[in-house]
């Protein structure tokens, strides 16, 4: 959540003012009613449980949004909590914070907003007052954080986000317009497809670069989903009279209009077509079996995408159901049992964290430091897990922290603002962050910063040593963030094998904005194409520093460099030649088929959002049929489409070299020599 702490809020905001001011609005009544009814050291946990909760609210998400905030919200009550009954006692809370920040810094497993939304409750704990409270105190600061966070999910539901109506009004009429094609179809093969629902919808779910790299497959997929499913449907076109053909056809459009429609029934009603699109696709003919296959693939995913949060077993119709919270905790328990080795680049983040934010607790209540509380805040808020970028981007939040840090305490030294006042100008102090967080680390860091300062001083009172304080402190916190990578570093295999996934990824974002380009006008073509082309060149280096770490005497090591190296290289070189072909402004002769495969062609390159955890990876399934499909609809290109035909031609080689590195084995399990220095710090 990028309301406290980098990387979770969403990017940009500004189209979204009114659902940022909404949730900042909630920040202001949540630190007013904590000011009423507690006091103002339960103010702090109260804002700052309002500020994460407001934040999760805007995240963009294919499932509920209102269940994860009351998860959160829950456990920033147990964080204050903790922190109220336990930091009265120096080692207690030492413990106690360690115990939680390893948890925490697991969480990572899930995703990078689960791991930084966990971080954001840390805080909470990290900054509970000294001074020991009878009972009440403790029970009633941790209800006043459950309060701040539950006031967000009350305005949510008074005041719910346009832009999340009008995407899922669209994805409706775009299900239910790909399901009337389907029986129209079954009767008449030579029934075309309206697509133009097709093409509202892409439009309602209009995302920028930066935001399509970022997104889940999933979030992506509520969109792409139709477009693949009108596409598969084109594809039987020829067969539709042919046996099966029909009555899968027929069993679509009842799975579609399930989904579309979104009665209470709509679960099994599904099933029951899904059965029957199974035992229809068992006797089409075998001219029709790939793409049959394919559609009852992709609408087994559109079901479990729209009814359940766990798969749908391959070949069954399953009753769909939501997993609601307990299939939820499954997943996240399974997925950070998948990370307990000592190999694990998340496990090691977890032990870096514990370890750097118990130390900070502990040197700050050893030397007696009224503003100590920032060494462990500054560790929180600066270290994540290892990535080709870790020290530059360590130390550009650090610098962030003390410019907002110094700049917010200068306000509360010369303005002296109290209760609302403060609460006021720590929200003003988010808003900045939410305008400027697709800027960079440092104005980021500096805006969160000076949010925290004005959230922690609202009771007015700031001593003239506070300034040098705070930034001796942040500087410490800095110094064991940095401390926690050069002592417990990933394994070097490891981390060539995460180089080699961001390098992947930063070579594919690349291809996907030169293909892009060829469908699609880009304001500024030059500029898009040179940040995708320098994040890839970053990202090379980066793979070569790390390479430098294992040993590349053994046969098998230098047998996977190589293939891997030559695959990238001519996928490099592809992307340069169709560079050189991006016109300015693509011709508006193009089919809107052939535009509508090429943006899910992109969408197949991207895949899912890196996870911190794993080394990024092609999905070979869907890349494969994205190709396959642009293939077949570029017979929708004109003679004065040349551009267009090239880009059809190089495609075709990108998807063969991408598919060869997804077919190449892991790399070799050679460990790097005792003492091997470590190049990959930039």
């Amino acid at each position: 959540m990028q309301v406290m702490f980098p990387g979770v809020a969403p990017r940009p905001s500004w189209p979204y003012v009114g659902e940022v001011a909404r949730s900042l609005l909630g920040v202001v009544l949540a630190v007013a009613i904590a000011l009423e009814w507690g006091s103002t050291a339960a103010a702090i946990g109260a804002g700052g449980s309002a500020a994460i909760a407001g934040a999760i609210a805007l995240q963009d998400s294919p499932h509920g949004r209102l269940p994860l905030v009351l998860v959160v919200t829950a456990g920033m009550g147990v964080a204050v909590l903790l922190g109220w009954e336990t930091a009265p006692y120096r080692w207690v809370f030492v413990a106690v914070v360690a115990l939680w920040c390893s948890a925490a810094g697991m969480l990572w497993a899930v995703s990078s907003n689960a791991g930084q939304v966990a971080a954001a409750a840390s805080a909470l704990l990290v900054t509970a007052p000294e001074q020991h409270s009878v009972l009440p105190g403790p029970l009633t600061a941790a209800a006043l954080a459950v309060a701040g966070g539950l006031l967000q999910v009350v305005l949510v539901a008074v005041w719910p986000r346009q832009r999340w109506r009008t995407q899922r009004d669209a994805l409706a009429k775009a299900y239910r317009s790909v399901a009337d094609g389907a029986r129209r179809l079954a009767a008449d093969p030579q029934s075309p497809l309206d697509i133009d629902q097709l093409i509202a919808l892409r439009e309602s779910f209009a995302l920028t670069d930066r935001q399509a790299r970022r997104r889940p497959q999933a979030f992506r997929g509520l969109y792409a989903l139709p477009e693949r499913i009108a596409l598969t449907l084109d594809a039987l076109r020829g067969a539709a009279a042919a046996p099966g053909v029909q009555d899968s056809l027929l069993a679509t459009a009842d799975v579609l209009t399930a989904i579309a429609d979104g009665k209470r029934d709509g679960p099994s009603a599904a099933q029951d077509a899904l059965g029957r699109l199974n035992a229809a696709v068992k006797i089409v003919p075998e001219s029709a079996n790939i793409a049959a296959a394919r559609l009852r693939t992709q609408l087994r995913e559109a079901a479990e995408l729209h009814f359940a949060e766990v798969p749908v077993p391959a070949g069954a119709a399953p009753e769909l159901r939501r997993a609601g919270l307990p299939g939820t905790f499954n997943r996240v328990r399974a997925q950070i049992a998948g990370q307990l080795s000592t190999d694990s680049p998340i496990l090691r983040h977890a032990a870096r964290l514990a370890a750097a934010t118990a130390v900070g607790v502990a040197v700050a209540r050893a030397t007696g430091l009224d503003h100590g509380y920032w060494i462990a805040l500054t560790v929180l808020m600066v270290l994540r897990p290892e990535t080709a970028h870790t020290y530059t981007r360590c130390v550009s939040r650090v610098i962030g922290n003390i410019c907002g840090v110094g700049g917010a305490t200068l306000i509360t030294m010369f303005l002296h603002p109290s209760g609302l006042q403060s609460a006021a100008l720590a929200v003003l102090f988010l808003a900045i962050a939410y305008a400027v967080s697709g800027i960079g680390y440092v104005p980021l860091s500096a805006a969160l910063a000076g949010a925290i300062v004005l959230l922690l001083d609202i009771d007015g009172a700031v001593q003239s040593d506070a300034l040098g304080e705070r930034v001796l402190a942040v500087v410490v916190g800095g110094l064991l963030a940095v401390a926690g990578h050069v002592l417990i570093p990933d394994r070097s295999l490891i981390r060539l094998r995460q180089r080699a996934g961001e390098l992947l990824k930063a070579e594919i974002d690349y291809a996907a904005v030169v293909i892009r380009a060829f469908v699609h006008h880009l304001d500024d073509p030059d500029v898009a194409l040179s940040a995708a082309w320098s994040r890839a060149l970053r990202a090379r280096s980066a793979f070569e520093a790390a390479s430098g770490t294992v040993r590349a005497d053994a046969p098998e090591v230098r047998r996977w460099l190589t293939s891997y190296r030559a695959a990238l290289n001519a996928v490099t070189s592809t992307c340069a030649t169709l560079e050189a072909h991006v016109a300015g402004m693509p011709p508006s002769t193009l089919d809107r088929r052939f535009i509508v495969a090429v943006d899910d062609y992109v969408d197949a390159l991207r895949g899912d959002a890196p996870c911190p955890g794993q080394a990024w990876k092609i999905d070979a399934v869907h890349l494969t049929e994205a190709d396959q499909q642009l293939q077949r609809e570029a017979a929708q290109l004109r003679q004065e489409h040349s551009a267009q035909r090239l880009l059809v031609a190089e495609v075709g080689a990108i998807s063969r070299h991408l598919l060869a590195i997804a077919d190449t084995k892991d790399i070799p399990a050679v460990t790097a020599p005792t003492g091997s220095p470590r190049r990959d710090r930039d």
